[in-house]
């Protein structure tokens, strides 16, 4: 099957970490290993697919800034098609700010900013340059009906649609049905069904109970774990890799960038599956979100050997990698 599009509706920000504790109300502590880059779920997921070799098209909110100025650069620089982001005087870029602990697990808040801006209009007019076969993949730092509005249209013209849900929420029952491949982590599956994050059910039945929802295929981010996927043929588990936690941030961006590309190339969900697998255990090994995403040489090497294809980590780790949740 030769290549197809990926076309991704997301978002685009500006993300700064900071390795510390967090503090307690009125408190100040001190932090160590400040550092700053691209981030947006959006935008590192269509990186992640174009560093894959997927020819990948872009509609993602800016502002008139020095951010959004970097951002159209990067895209550039990246081989993402940038033709369809709107960048707007009205609202600055997006911002994040990301505290790690020692661990390497992340806390996360952002003002969406110009990503708020995305409308159902700026998706139909995207649309119009979308062809079939294709992938459509879309995430939740947009508005909920923007992302609606995208799945809708993909899933009327033929187009493999894939939702990221995140960062988790509850959503209207009506767009399940326009979603090909939900891919949520294990957290964020509960909470689509209204559940706590951390409800006790195995995941294999939080995963079934979502595809009742008239979802075709779930695949289910599980850390260490791997992956699982709920079809019509019922369950398949996908192994993971050991490896040095540094940074969890971009895991599953770089998981759904590789899900989406491997798609595209004609590899079947399964193949695509342990493609992102090795991706996210790849992205956790490095600081940032950007850097860390692999290109189609590191995975290969991961995938073959099951050692990191990051020369400069110098041994195969042994410890849990805790990609998306433990």
């Amino acid at each position: 099957m030769p290549t197809c599009e990926v076309y991704v509706v997301g978002s685009y920000g500006v993300a700064f970490w900071i390795v510390g504790e967090v503090p307690a109300p009125g408190e100040t502590v001190l932090g160590s290993g400040f550092a700053f880059g691209h981030g947006g779920k959006g935008s590192n997921q269509a990186i992640g697919a174009a560093r894959l070799g997927a020819k990948c098209k872009l509609l993602a909110g800016v502002g008139a800034d020095k951010f959004g100025s970097e951002a159209l650069e990067l895209w550039r620089v990246e081989g993402v098609d940038c033709l369809a982001v709107r960048q707007t005087t009205e609202t600055p870029t997006m911002a994040g700010i990301i505290i790690l602990d020692a661990a390497g697990e992340n806390r996360i808040i952002t003002d969406p900013g110009a990503n708020a801006q995305l409308t159902v209009t700026d998706v139909e007019t995207f649309a119009a340059s979308w062809v079939d076969p294709g992938i459509l993949l879309t995430q939740l730092e947009i508005p909920v009906e923007t992302a609606a509005r995208a799945l809708a249209i993909g899933k009327a013209r033929g187009l493999t649609t894939i939702l990221n849900p995140a960062p988790a929420r509850t959503l209207p029952k009506e767009i399940f049905t326009d979603v090909d491949i939900l891919t949520p982590n294990q957290s964020e599956a509960r909470i689509l069904l209204g559940l706590e994050a951390d409800d006790p059910q195995a995941d294999a039945e939080i995963a079934l109970k979502l595809r009742a929802l008239g979802v075709a295929h779930v695949v289910m981010t599980l850390g260490a774990d791997g992956a699982l996927i709920a079809g019509p043929d019922g369950i398949t588990k996908i192994a993971s890799y050991l490896v040095d936690v540094v940074d969890t941030t971009g895991a599953g961006d770089a998981f759904n960038g590789a899900l989406a590309a491997g798609l595209a190339s004609g590899l079947t969900l399964t193949e695509a599956a342990r493609r992102g697998t090795a991706a996210g255990a790849l992205a956790v090994t490095k600081k940032l979100v950007v850097p860390a995403l692999p290109d189609e040489r590191q995975i290969s090497k991961l995938m073959k050997t099951g050692t990191l294809a990051y020369e400069d980590q110098g041994r195969f780790p042994s410890h849990r990698p805790s990609g998306y949740r433990r």
